[in-house]
């Protein structure tokens, strides 16, 4: 009866409280994503400047070499962005997972400390990224360097870094995985490519013990044989003197000079042998956690100095 018929639109439409809770359900997804991007922040923040800058950098250094079309080269850049910033993600996520106790000692500002994040939620994003990593670098066509990456990442954070060589090996050599792919993005690999790599990879094995010198307190409490420890901290000082002392010099015949002299090269190279001597003059001094984490800091401003100076030598 017509009396009798029901509105199909009040039929269908939800029930206030439904409707408020779909509402909160919303609000509460949204601000969780919105929140993701600054908890990625957190955990790697510190680490910008070895980890992130210096492979989008030489990205861009490579694509400017290669005269890309202005297209091309705006989404290459992007493109370079997301992906080095889940290598690094990736990294510093297992890192600090694995890392909570020498982290209460070495580095209490870090999110899982402060409770930024729980370990159950930590977990969960170091599966996401895990995932995405490689899908980003497929998408790239430059997946075989994600996988061998994240190889690295687990032998470091699951118990290699507690060995010093081990810990030195996927420091220096992480360099391949960071710039083979900052180069594959624009073109084949080729020798150019492979002496930038190796040329980087090789002293940075050497050199890194620089970063053991502010975290020896909780290194020794956790029974980490880091290259100080087992060597003395004496004797790491002055080894890393004299390799900062003498760095210009690869910089100089194997990089930056490589592609001929010039007044911009002959810059680049006061630049970069100016934050080598600058570390030099650092690391015998001064033994306190403080002032040796702002001399390894030097360190990655040279990394990041000596690839933008591909701007140049290549």
């Amino acid at each position: 009866m017509a009396g009798t018929q029901r509105d199909p639109v009040a039929v269908t439409a939800p029930a206030p409280d439904t409707a408020r809770r779909l509402v909160c359900t919303a609000r509460t997804v949204l601000w969780h994503l919105g929140r993701e991007p600054w908890i990625s922040w957190r955990f790697i923040r510190n680490d910008l400047w070895a980890g992130f800058y210096p492979g989008v950098v030489f990205t861009i250094a490579v694509g400017l070499h290669y005269h890309l079309p202005p297209g091309r080269f705006a989404v290459t850049a992007a493109a370079s962005v997301i992906y080095f910033w889940l290598y690094l993600y990736t990294f510093c996520l297992t890192n600090q997972l694995a890392g909570m106790h020498e982290d209460q000692i070495n580095k209490p500002s870090r999110p899982l400390v402060v409770g930024d994040t729980s370990r159950q939620g930590a977990f969960l994003r170091t599966g996401v990224t895990f995932i995405a990593f490689p899908l980003v670098g497929w998408a790239l066509g430059v997946w075989q360097w994600a996988l061998i990456w994240q190889a690295m990442t687990l032998l470091h954070n699951l118990g290699g870094s507690r060995n010093w060589v081990v810990k030195n090996a996927v420091i220096g050599f992480g360099v391949l995985p960071m710039l083979g792919p900052a180069w594959q993005m624009t073109a084949p690999l080729n020798a150019d490519a492979w002496r930038w790599m190796l040329a980087l990879a090789i002293p940075i094995f050497f050199l890194t013990p620089i970063q053991d010198l502010r975290d020896l307190h909780g290194d020794a409490s956790t029974r980490r044989m880091t290259f100080p420890i087992a060597f003395s901290e004496s004797f790491t000082r002055q080894l890393l003197c004299a390799g900062f002392t003498l760095l210009p010099l690869v910089d100089h015949v194997l990089l930056i000079r490589a592609a001929g002299a010039s007044p911009s090269a002959w810059f680049a190279e006061a630049a970069t042998a100016a934050l080598c001597w600058t570390i030099a003059w650092r690391v015998p001094r001064r033994h306190t956690p403080a002032y040796d984490h702002h001399t390894y800091r030097y360190f990655e401003y040279w990394y990041t100095a000596v690839l933008a100076s591909a701007f140049i030598a290549l």
